[in-house]
């Protein structure tokens, strides 16, 4: 019976190599707690508004015309969809420090844990703010961040969009997106 707990064939692993554990490092930490040097921006309150909207404007045209319930489960479904969605508009928050965005992630207050990332200012490529059909109406637009490992964040219905493009800008030097080698692009 081989008690041994390496193989023969196996060999240390170095550690010291740095470039290697560079590029293990992951981009977005999950961190407990945010700095106190931080600024915060909100989404809109067109972010759980906007989509529900249309649902909530076909169940109170049902509520009418509900002979069976009197209204009731209507009105029932009507806080099933906007309740979860208010939920989460009111505990997305975004903060900005001098070298991070922190990101939370939110779900039901008491079935879903709250859990916030730290993203780099260093690992970010490209910024870019798009107001979409309604946004400049409305006020509001969606932020779009390109990381150096091709992922993509999306923050929509971003009220104060401006301030919050201009701060990532004035903390970092995006390098903007490579250029595309002509051999990679679609004829």
């Amino acid at each position: 019976m081989n008690d041994k707990s390496e193989s023969d064939n196996s060999e240390p692993l170095e550690t010291s190599d740095t470039e290697a554990a560079k590029e293990e490092a992951p981009i977005s930490l999950e961190v407990e707690s945010i700095p106190e040097n931080t600024v915060s921006y909100r989404q809109s309150h067109w972010a759980w508004m906007l989509p529900s909207t249309v649902w909530i404007g076909l169940l109170l045209v049902v509520v009418f015309f509900d002979f069976l319930t009197m209204g009731l489960i209507p009105m029932l479904l009507i806080v099933g969809i906007a309740g979860p969605r208010y939920l989460r508009w009111k505990q997305t928050v975004y903060y900005l420090s001098e070298d991070s965005l922190y990101l939370t992630m939110v779900g039901l207050p008491v079935i879903q844990k709250r859990k916030t990332y730290r993203l780099g200012f260093d690992t970010m490529l490209h910024l870019e703010e798009k107001p979409g059909m309604l946004g400049r109406t409305l006020g509001y637009s969606e932020i779009g961040i390109v990381f150096d490992d091709r992922r993509q964040a999306k923050l929509s219905y971003l009220s104060d969009s401006q301030k919050f493009a201009e701060h990532i800008r004035t903390y970092t030097n995006l390098p903007g997106l490579p250029d595309i080698p002509d051999d990679d692009k679609d004829d």
